[in-house]
C-alpha cells in the first residue's frame, strides 16, 4: 500500500500481508487472550482496541517531494504544525481541554500562508482517506466512507481531563488517535492514559458481540485496561454500546498533544434507550413524637422559638422528637424571624442561598468527629462512571448494629433533613411551600380565612403526622457523601426531563478549608473576605445549566458547615465538576491524632449531605404566586432592603426568569 505521492508510510512492519492476516484473524476471534506482534498490541478486554508503536516511519521509496531524513523529523513537523493550529477552549461537566479546528478547514482555505504552515497535516488528513482507511479496513472487515474523516487536534494541560463517555455518535465506526507527546512520558507522574472500562462481570468476561444490540443495561464499573500515550502511536477502537473509556486527568506540566478523529461508516447498534440504573428513591417525611415537659430551668429543655411561632407564648407539654433535632442541630439565627425573612427576600430574588456556619458548632464539631472514625468499609463507590464517581454512606437510614453501622450523630441529622420539621424551616427560610404548617403558609390562611386564626401549635400540636402527603414536599432520600480526588458527577446523571419543581439541598460537611466569621451578615451571604472559599480551579463546585444553554446559570463553590438551597425548575440541570489532583482537602477533624483517624490510606476527603425536596401534588396544582401577607409586611416594616419580587423582573437570575416566564414557578411573593 506503499503511496509515493507522500513523504510517509505506515510502517512497513504493519503492512504485510502476514501481519494484516494475523491480526484480522485475532480482531474477529472469540478468543479474550491478548495478540501482540511487532510492536502491536490488541486489546480484547474490555473491548477490542489497538495500539501501533511508531505509526508513521518517512517514505521508503524516497520518490517524494519533501522526503524526511527520519522518523523524529517527521514526528517533529507533525507536532510544530499541531501546535500552530487555532485552539480553543473546552470546558463541560464531562471535559477540560483545548482542542483545535478540523484539519479539512485548513485544505479548503484560500490562504497561502495558512496552507503553507500546515501542508504536513493536510497531506496526512489526505494520506488518512487514500491510504489508512483501505488498511483499517483489511485489519477489521469493518465497512468504511472513502471520503470522509473528523480529523482535529487537542491538547490536554495540567489538570485536563476527559471523562467516561463511549463515543457512540451517528456515523461514527472507528475512532483513532495518533500521539505527539514528549519521548520520555511518563504516565505514572504525567498521566494521560487511555483508560477503559469493563462492563462485564468479573466472573462473565467474554469478548462483546458489538454488532448485536444488547439486550441488558450496559454501564461501566471498572477500568480493566490503561494505554499510556507513546510518540508516533496510533490507537483505534470501533465505538460500540460497550466502548467506555477516558483520557486520565494530566498530572504534570507537559502537555499531551495528540491528532485524532472518526472514520465513519456503518455505526454498531446501541441500547434504544440506556436505563437510569441508580433511580432516585422519593421518601415520605418522617414524623415521630415523644412526651418531654418544658422546663425553663433545665439547660437542656427545648425553648420554641420562631419555628414554633414566636408570636404565641407557649407551655409545650410534648415536642415531637423531630422538633428537637431542629433546636439540637440548627444555629439559632436561622430560626429567628427577622433572619428569615431576610433570607427569604434574598432567596425569591435569587433563586439560590449559601447559609454559613448552618449547624451549630457543637453538633458541627461532634458530627466530624464521627465522620473521621467512620470505617472505610462503610463507604461504598456510587456510580456508574459514565454518571458518576463519589462514595456514600451505606445504611444510614436503615437498623444496622454492625461494625460499619453508620454512628447515632449521624443517623440524628439524617432523620432531621427527613423530618416534616425541616420542611417547616426550609419552607420559612425559602418562601416554597413544602410543607402547609410553615409561618408563611399559617399567616396566608389566617389573612385569607381570619376565623381560622388559631395556630395549630396553640393546642400543643407540632407538625401533624396526619397532615395529607398531596400537602408534603417528597425528599430524596438523604445521602452522606464522600469526595475524594477524582470525584465527579455528570449531566447523564441529572433528570433534566423531570418536570418537577424542586430544591436542592447541599450541606457541606468538611474538608473544604475552615470559615472564621462571626459576622452575620457574612454568614448570610458568604461574601465576606474572611470566608476561606474553595478554589474553584480544584473542581468540587456545583455546576447548573438550563437544557440547550451553553452558559452557566450558577456554580457553587463548596464552604465547610454551609447550607446550598437552589431552587431548580423543568430543564434545569447540575453536576459537580471533577476534583482533580490540585485540590487540597482539609483534614476533617485535625483535634484527633493521626492514629485515631479512619485507618485506610487513601488521600484526605470532602464530605457533604444532598437531599432534594420535591414540591408536594396540592402546590404543583395551585397558583404559581401567593397573595402577600399582611402581618409579615408589619414584621419588616421599615427595612432598608425592602423590595417586592417582580418590581425589577430584568435583576432577576436565570433560574428566576425561566421559573416566572414558564408560568409554573411555585415561589411564595415574600411581602416585603
Amino acid at each position: 500500500m506503499t503511496d509515493g505521492t507522500y513523504p510517509f508510510e505506515i510502517n512497513l512492519r504493519y503492512n504485510t500481508p502476514s501481519f494484516v492476516d494475523l491480526f484480522r484473524s485475532a480482531y474477529q476471534s472469540n478468543d479474550i487472550s491478548d495478540f501482540l506482534q511487532d510492536g502491536c498490541k490488541l486489546l480484547k478486554l474490555p473491548f477490542s482496541c489497538a495500539a501501533f508503536e511508531n505509526f508513521l516511519q518517512p517514505n521508503s521509496s524516497g520518490s517524494s517531494d519533501g522526503c524526511f531524513a527520519s522518523e523524529y523529523e517527521l514526528i517533529n513537523r507533525a507536532e510544530s504544525e499541531a501546535r500552530r493550529l487555532p485552539f480553543e477552549r473546552k470546558c463541560n461537566d464531562m471535559f477540560t481541554f483545548s482542542q483545535s479546528v478540523d484539519v479539512v478547514n485548513l485544505s479548503c482555505s484560500r490562504s497561502t500562508e495558512a496552507e503553507s504552515q500546515s501542508l504536513f497535516l493536510v497531506q496526512l488528513r489526505s494520506f488518512l482517506l487514500s491510504n489508512v482507511i483501505p488498511w483499517l479496513e483489511q485489519l477489521t472487515g469493518a465497512p468504511l466512507e472513502k471520503e470522509v474523516v473528523d480529523f482535529t487536534s487537542s491538547i490536554y494541560s495540567t489538570n485536563d481531563v476527559l471523562l467516561c463517555h463511549d463515543d457512540q455518535l451517528e456515523k461514527r465506526r472507528i475512532a483513532f488517535v495518533w500521539y505527539l507527546v514528549p519521548d520520555d512520558w511518563d504516565e505514572q507522574t504525567e498521566g494521560g492514559c487511555l483508560d477503559l472500562f469493563s462492563c462485564q462481570p468479573d466472573q462473565q468476561l467474554h469478548v462483546p458481540v458489538v454488532a448485536e444490540k444488547p439486550t441488558v443495561p450496559i454501564n461501566p464499573w471498572k477500568i480493566t485496561a490503561s494505554l499510556p500515550p507513546r510518540r508516533n502511536m496510533l490507537v483505534f477502537f470501533e465505538p460500540s454500546a460497550y466502548s467506555f473509556h477516558q483520557v486520565a486527568e494530566n498530572l504534570g506540566v507537559r502537555d499531551r498533544l495528540s491528532l485524532h478523529g472518526w472514520f465513519h461508516g456503518p455505526p454498531h447498534p446501541r441500547p434504544t434507550d440506556r436505563d437510569h440504573p441508580t433511580p432516585i428513591p422519593l421518601v415520605s417525611p418522617v414524623h415521630v413524637e415523644i412526651l418531654r415537659p418544658y422546663t425553663p430551668s433545665d439547660p437542656k429543655s427545648l425553648q420554641p422559638t420562631s419555628f414554633c411561632n414566636a408570636k404565641h407564648t407557649l407551655s409545650l407539654t410534648s415536642i415531637s422528637v423531630q422538633e428537637e433535632l431542629v433546636y439540637r442541630w440548627i444555629s439559632p439565627i436561622y430560626l429567628d424571624m427577622k433572619q428569615q425573612s431576610k433570607i427569604r427576600r434574598r432567596f425569591i430574588k435569587s433563586s439560590e442561598i449559601q447559609l454559613m456556619n448552618f449547624l451549630r458548632a457543637d453538633e458541627w464539631s461532634r458530627l466530624c468527629h464521627a465522620l473521621a472514625l467512620i470505617k472505610p468499609s462503610a463507604w461504598i463507590r456510587c456510580g456508574p462512571f459514565n454518571r458518576k464517581n463519589y462514595d456514600v454512606l451505606r445504611g444510614v437510614g436503615k437498623f444496622d448494629s454492625s461494625e460499619d453501622a453508620a454512628p447515632d450523630v449521624v443517623r440524628e441529622l439524617y432523620r432531621l433533613f427527613r423530618s416534616e420539621a425541616m420542611l417547616v424551616v426550609l419552607s420559612d427560610l425559602c418562601g416554597i411551600r413544602l410543607h402547609p404548617d410553615s409561618l408563611l403558609q399559617q399567616s396566608q390562611k389566617e389573612f385569607n380565612e381570619p376565623s381560622a386564626k388559631r395556630s395549630h401549635l396553640e393546642n400543643g400540636e407540632s407538625c401533624s403526622s396526619s397532615t395529607p402527603e398531596s400537602e408534603l414536599a417528597r425528599p430524596s432520600d438523604p445521602q452522606f457523601r464522600r469526595w475524594t480526588i477524582g470525584s465527579y458527577t455528570l449531566l447523564a446523571d441529572s433528570d433534566v426531563l423531570d418536570t418537577s419543581w424542586r430544591l436542592e439541598s447541599t450541606l457541606h460537611l468538611g474538608g473544604y478549608g475552615p470559615v472564621e466569621s462571626d459576622d452575620d451578615t457574612e454568614q448570610l451571604d458568604g461574601k465576606g473576605d474572611s470566608v476561606n472559599r474553595w478554589p474553584t480551579s480544584w473542581g468540587g463546585h456545583t455546576v447548573y445549566i438550563a437544557d440547550g444553554e451553553k452558559e452557566e446559570l450558577l456554580s457553587v463553590s463548596p464552604i465547610n458547615n454551609a447550607l446550598t438551597l437552589v431552587y431548580a425548575g423543568p430543564g434545569t440541570a447540575s453536576f459537580v465538576k471533577y476534583i482533580n489532583h490540585s485540590a487540597r482537602p482539609s483534614p476533617l477533624f485535625p483535634q484527633l491524632s493521626n492514629n485515631k483517624q479512619s485507618t485506610d490510606d487513601s488521600p484526605p476527603s470532602c464530605y457533604d449531605l444532598s437531599v432534594t425536596y420535591y414540591e408536594p401534588v396540592s402546590t404543583s396544582e395551585s397558583s404559581s404566586v401567593s397573595e402577600s401577607s399582611s402581618e409579615d409586611a408589619e414584621d419588616d416594616e421599615g427595612d432598608e432592603e425592602e423590595e417586592g419580587r417582580g418590581e425589577e423582573p430584568d435583576e432577576r437570575t436565570p433560574l428566576e426568569k425561566r421559573a416566572v416566564e414558564s408560568g409554573c414557578s411555585q415561589l411564595l411573593e415574600d411581602p416585603n
